[in-house]
């Protein structure tokens, strides 16, 4: 019987974002929507149906729909699984606060008391149950239940309407109590100072001590630093990562470009990983570097080479913080020129297509702007400089 674990929390909170970055593997299933294993929710859902039955449905309907597919996702998942632990973006408990929120929305008086008798009243008159997960963590954000609304609604990508704030209002007061009541057995909380990338590895200590599974060990836990190598044509990437990898030895340190990457990640994907957006791109290679540092555990540190979509260098510095540092090599156009193995209409080419890509976009969020013009001595002694300044901060 695999372990069952559910991420829960109000709506922005990260719940999504989290479970994307835990390591897709064989082992760990992550279980869909219910729309993808439920026949009604499915067929609402394909015919653009959802959204209206979900606020005008009647309380009994609502209920009996929901936890009915809340059981086939769970059964299907079980029974059609090898995996060892199954995640669900949203576990038992949290669609029982949403069915108790979405029954006081349909009463006159909002009451969320008398909502939950409702509640357990239908579930007994129909005998449903609640098919829990072995392990259930609660995400939370802000301070207050004033605050963690304002959060919740400040990230809809839409103006809210009231109807929807009264329910985000009562969904978030009914999992506060439910949360006072202990009915997840790991709170997360998520605040201002904490990055993506902590939460995630918060996540992780609380799913490794549960599983004991390897996979939840912290991300990227046996590297000190990935650093992103970027900059015009024949600015002189390959030469300083050569180097750079070279002055650490085999044995710490691993020199790529980005195509060495993304080839794998196409042939996983039997596409080419540029079709995706640019943060899939960044979440699969996220991925494909857990993966190499995990069979290359030896591994310290870890340069990639001609990165120019700025997108990607950004959702990977959120993610990871300071394990990522992005290097701009700075180069005036006359020395790269003079350096240059290729004809100047060659360069002309390929910076045309890095600045339709967002390398000079990279180079404004770089954490170092190295100077590339003087001799290779100094601009070595400054990049060693920056990266024991770096590795001890």
């Amino acid at each position: 019987m695999p372990y069952t674990v559910s991420l829960n929390g109000a709506d922005n909170v990260g719940k999504t974002t989290q479970s994307d970055l835990i390591l897709s593997h064989y082992a760990i299933r992550k279980a869909g929507g219910l729309h993808e294993t439920d026949t009604k929710i499915g067929e609402m859902h394909q015919q653009g149906l959802l959204k209206g039955w979900w606020w005008d449905s009647s309380q009994e309907d609502f209920v009996c729909s929901i936890i009915s597919a809340l059981a086939c996702r769970h059964r299907d998942s079980i029974d059609n699984t090898r995996s060892e632990i199954i995640l669900f973006d949203r576990g038992a408990t949290m669609f029982e606060a949403v069915a108790v929120a979405m029954i006081a929305m349909k009463r006159p008086d909002h009451d969320l008391e008398k909502a939950r008798v409702v509640f357990h009243a239908i579930m007994k008159e129909h005998h449903l149950q609640l098919p829990k997960e072995r392990l259930a963590i609660l995400l939370t954000h802000g301070g207050s239940p004033e605050e963690s609304l304002r959060i919740t609604l400040s990230r809809e990508e839409n103006v809210p309407d009231n109807r929807y704030k009264l329910y985000q209002c009562l969904l978030q007061s009914e999992l506060q109590r439910q949360e006072r009541s202990g009915m997840y057995q790991h709170i997360v909380r998520v605040n201002t100072t904490s990055s993506i990338g902590d939460i995630q590895n918060e996540l992780r200590e609380i799913l490794f001590q549960h599983t004991g599974n390897q996979l939840f060990l912290p991300i990227l836990h046996n590297l000190d630093r990935v650093y992103i190598i970027s900059g015009l044509s024949e600015s002189g990437k390959s030469s300083v990562a050569e180097a750079f990898c070279s002055y650490y030895g085999t044995a710490q340190a691993f020199r790529a470009k980005i195509v060495y990457f993304n080839n794998l990640i196409s042939e996983k994907l039997g596409r080419s990983v540029y079709g995706l957006p640019e943060k899939e791109q960044a979440r699969s290679l996220l991925h494909e570097l857990e993966r190499f540092s995990n069979d290359h555990y030896w591994l310290r540190l870890i340069t990639i080479e001609s990165m120019h979509r700025h997108l990607v260098a950004r959702w990977l510095k959120t993610w990871l913080g300071k394990k990522v540092q992005i290097i701009y090599i700075d180069t005036a156009d006359d020395k790269r020129f003079e350096r240059a193995r290729v004809t100047p209409a060659a360069i002309a080419r390929n910076d045309t297509l890095k600045l339709r890509r967002g390398v000079k976009s990279i180079r404004s969020e770089a954490d170092l702007i190295l100077d590339n013009n003087g001799t290779f001595a100094d601009t070595m002694s400054n990049l060693l400089r920056f990266a024991e300044i770096d590795s001890e901060d």
